[in-house]
């Protein structure tokens, strides 16, 4: 209710309070605390005082109220109607910014809270870099059983010799290696997504109006170094896992001399191959 003419909105509020409340209902002055906007149900004007009826839900009171004035002398104001829209309308359109804005800071914090989490958790390829250790030892195992030569019955070249190439350090490079290289590489494409989505999320945010969010430009740099550097240790590692699996399966297929020739565990499997 707004106005400076001959009526007082204020004495005049609290008459319409009284009025309403006198069929039992209980009206008051006080403001009540709502959530969202309440639409507009009419605009009326009388006397330089004009009242702009909002009401929620179904808005059976708010229709009530406009009636009642209606028929007590006020005359219908499209203009304040009108005007009331307008402001619920830029109301709407502030609260879907505000509301983006937070959608867009809150995602972009997200994903540079996980990709941060990624880059401190970095351990270079440990697990490759593991398979390399324990495949070097078994190699060299591998030699010191083949200083036994053929063996009693070609048993040291088939059956231990020839086991070292095929079952320990062939399964070495290609199930445990080769597992852990597939696993590195998800890793690395995991990383990528994590940029991605940091990225697209940091967008979001030039486009809601908001600046980036503090180190995600560290961030990003960080992953994708870290990315670059497992790549690199990953591959110097599959050519030495490569190499030493050669080196396993020639040394057993050597071996045998005499009735025990070709004793050996026969064609060097498939080599790993490099990520990216």
């Amino acid at each position: 209710m707004t106005g400076n003419g001959s009526l007082d909105p204020s004495d005049l509020c609290g008459g319409l309070a009284k009025s309403f409340s006198r069929g039992g209902d209980f009206w008051t002055t006080q403001a009540s605390s709502t959530q969202g906007v309440v639409p507009v149900v009419c605009g009326v004007q009388k006397d330089g005082v004009v009242i702009v009826v909002r009401d929620s839900s179904s808005q059976i009171y708010g229709q009530s109220v406009c009636s009642a004035l209606v028929q007590g002398g006020w005359t219908e104001d499209a203009a304040a109607e009108q005007a009331g829209q307008q402001q619920d309308q830029a109301t709407n359109e502030a609260n879907a910014r505000a509301s983006a804005q937070a959608s867009a800071l809150r995602e972009a914090e997200n994903a540079l809270a996980t990709l941060q989490g990624t880059n401190r958790s970095f351990t270079n390829a440990k697990t490759v870099r593991d398979d390399v250790t324990t495949t070097d030892a078994d190699l060299a195992k591998e030699r010191e059983d083949a200083k036994g030569g053929n063996g009693d019955g070609c048993y040291n070249v088939e059956n231990v010799v020839g086991y070292d190439a095929e079952n320990v350090v062939g399964y070495d490079v290609t199930s445990n290696a080769s597992y852990d290289v597939d696993q590195e590489q998800q890793n690395i494409d995991g990383v990528r997504t994590q940029i991605s989505t940091l990225q697209q999320a940091l967008t979001a945010l030039t486009a809601a109006g908001l600046p980036s969010v503090p180190g995600a430009g560290a961030a990003i740099a960080t992953a994708q170094a870290n990315n670059a550097t497992a790549i690199a240790t990953t591959n110097k590692a599959v050519d030495h896992l490569n190499g030493v699996l050669k080196t396993a399966y020639n040394i057993a297929n050597t071996l045998g001399t005499g009735d025990c020739a070709d004793s050996g565990p026969g064609e060097t499997p498939d080599s790993l191959s490099h990520i990216s």
